[in-house]
C-alpha cells in the first residue's frame, strides 16, 4: 500500500473527496445529461524519466498535466454566441490520497461583432502571448521554471476584439482583488493585456502584466516567430520590474518537421529568481534551461517522444537534469 510523505497510509477522507468529484464529472457525460452541442475533450501525457534533482537522483513515472474537458457554443440569435469550457487536470499516476483533480481553465463568454467577453478562471494574456514558442509546454523544460508571467487566474474578466484582417487582435484582462482590508476592491487590481499578430508564416505579440505576479510586480514580454517550410523559430524576450530590481529573460525555440517526425530545441537564460527569490534558494526559479527534444506521431491523435532538459538553479551551485520518454494521446 502506498503512503503519504510522512509514511502513514492517506485519510479515506481524501480519496473518497476524489472519488466524489470524478463521480460529479462522469455525471456531466452520462447519456440524457450531456445536451447535443458540448464536445467532450482531453489529453493523457505521461513520461518514464531519470530525474536528476539536488535532492537525489531517481527513475519516476510523471503526468504531464494530463487533462479532461467539456467545452462548446450555443447560438443565441441577434449575432450572439454563448460559449463555454470547463477543464480538469488530471493525474493517472497520483497517489490515491493525493488531490489529483485540479481546475485548468474554466469560463463562459460572449462572441459577437463586438469581440469576445470571458469571465472565470483563464490564462493571462500575457501568458497566451507566447503563442507556439514553448515545445516543451507542461513538461520538465516548461518556460515556467525560467520565467514568471506563466498565471492561470481566477476573477478573470477578459474582451478580445475581433480580429482585424483576420490577423491582428487585442485582448485586455481585468482581475478583482476581492479584498478590501487590503485596498484591493476594484474591477482592475491586477491587469494583463497583449497585442497579437498571426499570419500564415509570421506571430508577433507584446504583453503587459500589472500587480499579476504581486504588488509593485510588472513584466512586459515580446514574441516573435517565423516559419519556412517544415522549419520554426521563435525568439521571446522578457523584462520584470519590481521597484529597484530590473531583471530581463531571453529564450529561442526551433523547430523541423521530416515526416512524422519533429527534432526540438530550446534555450531559456533569465535572472527572473532574483525578483521573485523562493525561502528555499534550491526552489528558485532557474538562471538557464536547455532542452532537446524528438516526437514521432504515430497518428492523428497519438504520439511518442522523447527529451533532455538540463537547467540550473538561481543564485545556486546546483543543476537538474531529465531524461524522458513518453506517451501522449488526444481525444
Amino acid at each position: 500500500m502506498r503512503t503519504d510523505a510522512a509514511g502513514s497510509p492517506p485519510e479515506p477522507n481524501a480519496g473518497a473527496a476524489a472519488l466524489c468529484r470524478l463521480g460529479a464529472i462522469a455525471l456531466l457525460f452520462a447519456p440524457g445529461v450531456v445536451p447535443a452541442e458540448i464536445d467532450l475533450y482531453g489529453r493523457l501525457n505521461v513520461t518514464l524519466q531519470n530525474a536528476d534533482e539536488p535532492a537525489g537522483e531517481r527513475i519516476e513515472l510523471r503526468s504531464n498535466a494530463s487533462r479532461i474537458g467539456v467545452r462548446g457554443e450555443q447560438a443565441l440569435g441577434s449575432g450572439l454566441t454563448a460559449i463555454y469550457r470547463l477543464e480538469w487536470e488530471v493525474d493517472p499516476d497520483a497517489d490515491a490520497g493525493d488531490d489529483h483533480i485540479k481546475p485548468r481553465n474554466q469560463f463562459v463568454g460572449l462572441e459577437g461583432r463586438f469581440g469576445t467577453v470571458k469571465v472565470g478562471r483563464h490564462d493571462t494574456a500575457l501568458k497566451e502571448a507566447q503563442g507556439d514558442f514553448d515545445l516543451f509546454n507542461d513538461l520538465e523544460g516548461d518556460i515556467r521554471n525560467v520565467l514568471n508571467g506563466e498565471n492561470r487566474l481566477r476573477n478573470y474578466v477578459a474582451w478580445t476584439t475581433p480580429a482585424l484582417a483576420k490577423a491582428l487582435s487585442v485582448t485586455v484582462n481585468f482581475f478583482p482583488g476581492e479584498d478590501a482590508a487590503a485596498g484591493n476592491d476594484g474591477i482592475a487590481d491586477a491587469t494583463s493585456a497583449a497585442i497579437r499578430y498571426e499570419g500564415d508564416a509570421l506571430y508577433a505579440a507584446l504583453a503587459r502584466d500589472r500587480d499579476v505576479d504581486g504588488a509593485g510586480v510588472d513584466t512586459t514580454r515580446l514574441v516573435g516567430g517565423y516559419a519556412i517550410g517544415p522549419a520554426e523559430l521563435m525568439l521571446l524576450y522578457q523584462r520584470t520590474d519590481a521597484g529597484a530590481l530590473d531583471e530581463d529573460g531571453f529564450g529561442a525555440s526551433f523547430a523541423w518537421s521530416f515526416g512524422d517526425t519533429t527534432a526540438k530545441l530550446q534555450y531559456l537564460q533569465s535572472e527572473v529568481w532574483r525578483v521573485l527569490p523562493a525561502a528555499d534558494p534550491l526552489d528558485n526559479l532557474l538562471e538557464d534551461q536547455l532542452s532537446l527534444g524528438l516526437d514521432r506521431a504515430l497518428g492523428e491523435r497519438t504520439k511518442v517522444f522523447g527529451f533532455y532538459t538540463r537547467g540550473h538553479v538561481g543564485g545556486t551551485n546546483a543543476s537538474e537534469d531529465y531524461l524522458a520518454v513518453g506517451l501522449q494521446h488526444t481525444f
